[in-house]
């Protein structure tokens, strides 16, 4: 069966290129941000303002513990006492709270009399990942509105660090 006048259309199919590939290619024409910085206290922010004309999509963000802040000794622990050290922290697209996360520990531990047969134990673990779920998070730049990480609930100190890649809007 032959088709008569029927233009010939090509089609040209792009390679499916990895998660590495997509990310070095971004770099390679400038469209790849990546911020970090200390978020020691609260109300402290790290940030990226996208300029008018791009749109930024988040690749990554976490926080990261770096020094834990401990209870003051008071020569005995009370029966139940918990310690908890952690780094609570929001992210923020255009002033809006899109997910949350903490990283830290907690410990619990409790203390009998001496000399009466109990015993004392106690626990110790961790908190939270330092993770945000980025997934479908972008943000349409206009050189004011920012994609920020603020310390909400400062038991320590931490980094955080976020990452993306833009496109043209």
């Amino acid at each position: 069966m032959t088709m008569v006048g029927l233009p010939l259309i090509l089609f040209q199919v792009e390679d499916d290129v990895g998660d590495l590939e997509f990310i070095e290619s971004k770099v390679l024409a400038g469209d790849y941000f990546q911020v970090t910085g200390a978020i020691n206290a609260i109300t402290n922010t790290i940030e990226y303002v996208p300029a008018t004309g791009k749109t930024a999509f988040l690749i990554e963000a976490k926080i990261v513990i770096t020094t834990h802040t401990f209870p003051a000794s008071t020569g005995s622990i009370p029966a139940g006492a918990t310690s908890t050290s952690a780094v609570k922290a929001a992210l923020k697209i255009d002033t809006t709270t899109v997910d949350t996360t903490n990283i830290g520990m907690a410990s619990v531990a409790n203390s009998f009399t001496a000399g009466n047969g109990n015993y004392s134990n106690s626990a110790y673990g961790t908190m939270g990942d330092g993770r945000f779920n980025v997934l479908g998070l972008s943000l349409v730049g206009n050189s004011s509105k920012k994609i920020e990480i603020e310390n909400t609930l400062d038991g320590g100190s931490a980094i955080a660090t976020m990452s993306g890649y833009l496109i043209d809007t």
